[in-house]
């Protein structure tokens, strides 16, 4: 993962990735388990988050968020008609009231024509299920609102009133139909549930309510597991981790659909639909007669499934997430992998001899000729660098520099990306796979690769051909930097390289002097590691002048932009959790035995700042990196070609006064003070697509030159997309859209789906963060053996807040959010007492109360 990744693009709480919904649109609003429809009037910032205000048909306004909203119709009132109406909870004045009560008349209109159509629906009796389920019986579908309102609604066809009956109907039966928690009003599908789950969750449902006995003997064969595991677990703490599947414990076929139910249950979910898993799964929970529980969410039927073997104690809930489609299975056993490996070895070796070229490309046929061969550019022996950490697989991006001696201080950078285009076309299978993934999902136990490891280790993976002395094909991005740091000149190429050199993070800020830098670690000194290969040696005065070189133009290219935006970097202490051994074994997948793990991981736990990620020679990468985002805008904007830019608006001050407050908090290297920025008045718009050209403040891009990301193709499907957009320039005369890969109406559509995806995956592997954290400090505060000697920064904690206070009025409490510095992460303070503490304000002697492990990890916190 390169260092551009981390540069800040938003690191306060965010606003939604979906565009705000416009004045006089109708809303179906979806909240604490009540269900209504509203006009949109206005919207409003404010406690850092965006909110939409609502008139309801009861004459409320309401005010939501965009995860409130299940379905949008725009321009149902006129929005002329919805300003007039204010925002205030009752009108103040005439016009206002006038106004709210034309809406009011429209909106029951729309009530009584949506029940109407409703009860047609029902009338008809028309089953959706069977016409739309997945036909293997294993297997999920999906559906979207429009094509299930064209299978079952007659009435009224093509009107809004009806697609949102068809809505309620589809909503009303979550056994069949299941929508999106977080997107569902951007995507507007519901998912199918296979055939078989319904069977078994019937037949489960049936066993409870007949007091079946086959549910009876598995109670007590799942007691027994469970107590056998929890003492293998106490027993086993500290050892090295290992599976084994239970040999004098065989499931019938009955106890096997039991435990597939309790893991078919296990999904995110909100009050929004009715769980129809939920009564069942207390119900054998409460049989179970083991756990504690006052309701029994994922947290406590992930608790159970670990007991039974099920899952490895470790295991958490984002990279089991259904939509993320991620195989737990080792890849020598994953039917995707072992395919992929197959159109790799059956397709690779073809070539121009053995295929007809005239030939239309199957879906898993390769390139047989690199379609820019005749255009590449051959770098000849001119060294490349390519700098990452130890062990990284995936090598993308290496730079080149050329010092230019006519024109002292000025000097040629080289940005050389790996080209997974020269083989795979658009519309390989592989690719196809690709767009699905979105990213390689770097997970703390595993990574799945976007594209097939065994392409890029053989293939695609900078430094892979050039060992056998083959030039290596790459996407090169140059620029000419002046002597005062701007960007005098620059050109796209495709290229060859052959001098390449792997060198990591570390031995390069030994080259160039910096000091090594190494993060906390509460729980104990930083583990020793086995030696790592240092290259420093194999460096002569020329590679060691050059990356001394690359090192100066990089800080006077990052001082250049900055006096253009001068964007608030934040600087937070984050938990960084590695483990080992990885990737993690699993529990055999549905087996009739149930598994036992002994031990657990090898965990470190450090905590570090955004200060490491921006420092010495990852700063160094990341700005070069940035700067080949920047040139790949540039070039296809003078090429006339269409393109995906990514571009944040800078902030906005809702005070005079508020930039002015919060620069002055800046330190030395350029930080402003979290908390002050917490506290400021200042809105932070959300990063979006555009095909303009804009603005990234928070990367210093000014408006008119654009940000590509180009840099990650081996990785990133965004990286590949523009890949073959500029080779599709490269090899056309003209700038007639006909000759682009992509559309300009494609490619709007895809930065929707794209700007979504990132926000799901981003808010998913900040709670996979949290879950290892979290799931550290619980086993450190349940150690059945704890060591007389060891330490305990969990004594007494202290910590800063970061959050207004915030009433629970299921616990009568008040609570607070909170960061814990030492231990990097955030915890709920929560206290019976009112008195209301500042933003930033340092809390001490705090205790743990509870951690719980689940979709939504939390930690709560009172003091002691």
């Amino acid at each position: 993962m390169t260092p551009e990744d981390t540069a800040a693009e938003g690191t306060l709480p965010e606003t939604s990735a979906a565009p705000p919904l416009e004045s006089g649109t109708l809303v179906e609003i979806r909240k604490t388990g009540v269900v209504t429809y509203g006009i949109v009037l206005s919207g409003a910032y404010y406690d850092k988050r965006t909110w939409t205000l609502s008139l309801t048909p009861n004459g409320e306004v309401v005010q939501h968020v965009d995860a409130d909203v299940f379905i949008e119709i725009p321009r149902v009132v006129p929005r002329d008609l919805a300003l007039r109406a204010g925002h205030t909870a009752s009108p103040l004045n005439q016009t206002e009231v006038m106004a709210r009560v034309e809406i009011l008349r429209r909106l029951r209109e729309i009530e009584n024509a949506v029940i109407k159509a409703y009860n047609v629906i029902g009338h008809n009796n028309k089953a959706l299920y069977p016409l739309v389920r997945a036909k293997h019986p294993d297997e999920w579908a999906t559906i979207s609102l429009p094509a299930a309102a064209d299978l079952i609604a007659d009435y009224q066809r093509g009107t809004f009133t009806t697609l949102l009956a068809v809505h309620k109907y589809l909503m009303a039966r979550p056994t069949e139909f299941v929508a999106d928690v977080a997107l569902h009003r951007l995507h507007q599908t519901f998912e199918v549930r296979p055939q078989s789950h319904i069977d078994k969750l019937e037949a489960v449902a049936l066993m409870l309510r007949q007091r079946s006995p086959t549910l009876h003997s598995f109670i007590d064969k799942a007691r027994h597991i469970i107590h056998s595991n929890k003492q293998c677990a106490r027993e086993s703490w500290d050892d090295p981790l290992s599976v084994a599947e239970v040999e004098d414990v065989i499931y019938t076929t009955e106890d096997r659909a039991i435990i597939d139910v309790l893991r078919h249950a296990l999904r995110r979910s909100r009050d929004v639909q009715q769980d129809p898993y939920s009564g069942v799964v207390a119900s054998i929970i409460k049989k179970l007669n083991i756990y504690e529980f006052d309701r029994a969410d994922e947290s406590v039927l992930r608790e159970a499934l670990v007991d039974l073997g099920e899952f490895g104690s470790w295991d958490d809930l984002v990279t089991r997430r259904r939509e993320l489609n991620l195989d737990h299975r080792p890849e020598e056993e994953s039917p995707k992998v072992i395919a992929q490996n197959e159109i790799v070895k059956q397709n690779l070796s073809l070539n121009a001899q053995t295929r007809n070229p005239t030939a239309p490309l199957g879906d898993e046929d390769f390139y047989i000729r690199d379609p820019v061969g005749h255009l590449r550019h051959d770098f000849g022996d001119l060294p490349v660098y390519v700098v990452d950490d130890v062990g990284a697989e995936e090598l993308d991006d290496g730079l080149s520099v050329e010092a230019i001696p006519s024109e002292p201080g000025s000097a040629w950078v080289h940005v050389h990306i790996a080209d997974p285009t020269s083989i795979i076309p658009p519309t390989h299978v592989f690719a196809r796979q690709a767009r699905e993934m979105g990213t390689t999902a770097y997970f703390i136990p595993r990574t799945w690769p976007m594209l097939p490891t065994s392409l890029t280790h053989q293939k695609l993976s900078l430094g892979t051909v050039s060992r056998s002395g083959q030039p290596e094909p790459v996407l090169t991005f140059s620029f000419k930097i002046d002597a005062e740091g701007s960007i005098a000149d620059w050109t796209v190429r495709a290229g060859l390289v052959r001098n390449i050199m792997s060198i990591n993070y570390d031995d390069v800020d030994s080259i160039l002097g910096y000091k090594k830098l190494s993060g906390a670690y509460p729980f104990g000194s930083k583990p020793s590691q086995a030696p790592t290969v240092s290259r420093t040696s194999d460096l002569d005065d020329l590679h060691v002048g050059s990356l001394r070189l690359l090192d100066v133009i990089a800080r006077r290219h990052r001082l250049r932009n900055r006096q253009f935006s001068d964007p608030f970097n934040f600087s937070v202490p984050k938990v960084n959790i590695s483990v080992s051994p990885k990737p993690l074994p699993e529990a055999p997948s549905h087996s009739w035995k149930p598994a036992q793990f002994r031990g657990f991981p090898d965990v470190t736990y450090e905590v570090k700042t955004q200060y490491h990620d921006e420092y010495g020679s990852r700063l160094m990468i990341a700005e070069f990196m940035k700067s080949a985002c920047r040139i790949a805008s540039r070039w296809l904007s003078a090429k006339g070609v269409p393109m995906l830019r990514r571009v944040s608006r800078p902030p906005i001050a809702l005070n005079d006064s508020a930039f002015e407050q919060l620069a002055s908090t800046r330190d030395d290297a350029g930080y402003v003070d979290y908390y002050a920025a917490l506290k400021s008045e200042i809105y932070m718009p959300p990063v979006d697509y555009t095909l303009d050209p804009g603005m990234h403040w928070s990367l210093g891009v000014p408006a008119g030159e654009g940000y590509i990301r180009v840099t990650s193709p081996l990785r990133r499907y965004s990286d590949l997309l523009a890949h073959w957009q500029i080779k599709s320039a490269l090899l056309s005369s003209g700038s007639s859209p006909a000759s682009h890969f992509f559309s300009p109406e494609w490619l709007m559509a895809y930065g929707k789906e794209a700007l979504l995806n990132e926000k799901s995956a981003k808010r998913g592997f900040e709670a996979h963060r949290k879950h290892w954290a979290y799931m550290y400090l619980k086993r450190w505060v349940e150690h059945p053996r704890p060591a007389k000697d060891r330490p305990d920064p969990l004594s007494s904690i202290s910590g800063r807040i970061t959050s207004s206070m915030k009433l629970n009025r299921i616990h009568k409490d008040h609570h607070w959010s909170c960061i814990l510095p030492d231990l990097g992460v955030s915890a709920t303070l929560a206290s019976p007492r009112a008195r209301e503490l500042e933003i930033g304000e340092e809390i001490h002697n705090m205790k743990i109360d509870k951690i719980r492990l689940g979709y939504k990890p939390m930690i709560y916190l009172s003091q002691t």
